[in-house]
């Protein structure tokens, strides 16, 4: 069985005490859906330098005031391949006025979690943001 290993970075901003959390929109027309920053871990890459990485392809960000291992990394099987996707959240310091969006994607927009979580499009998704909110605020 061959086993790929993904980031998924729920990157989120927090105003006030409430957290607002970044949704971008996949480019694939009407099948597209709401994601995270996703993507592949490179052959010996630590977990973090994936997560910087990831997010400032996808989104043109750096810097993160704080990275969050979920510690939920969630598995799917398709036939003889295993997908493992390590969750991450991302703080940034402030929302900016611009992303660098990868060419995946077609939109972004900023949600609280009430209406962040029925807009990500997998179940997965939502677990993870759903662990992330609730460390936020079990510190």
């Amino acid at each position: 069985m061959h086993v790929l290993h993904r980031v998924r970075v729920f990157v989120y901003h927090i105003n006030q005490g409430v957290p607002s959390y970044l949704l971008l929109h996949s480019a694939q027309g009407l099948e597209g859906l709401w994601r995270p920053v996703n993507g592949n871990i490179d052959f010996s890459e630590q977990f973090e330098t994936a997560v910087r990485r990831e997010v400032l392809e996808d989104t043109g960000l750096t810097s993160p005031e704080s990275i969050v291992d979920l510690e939920l990394p969630l598995r799917e099987s398709f036939g003889d391949e295993e997908v493992v996707h390590w969750n991450y959240g991302f703080q940034v310091d402030s929302i900016p006025k611009v992303l660098h969006l990868d060419e995946r994607f077609d939109h972004h927009r900023w949600a609280t979690y009430g209406q962040a979580f029925p807009d990500f499009g997998l179940e997965g998704d939502r677990t993870a943001v759903t662990r992330l909110h609730s460390l936020l605020f079990a510190a």
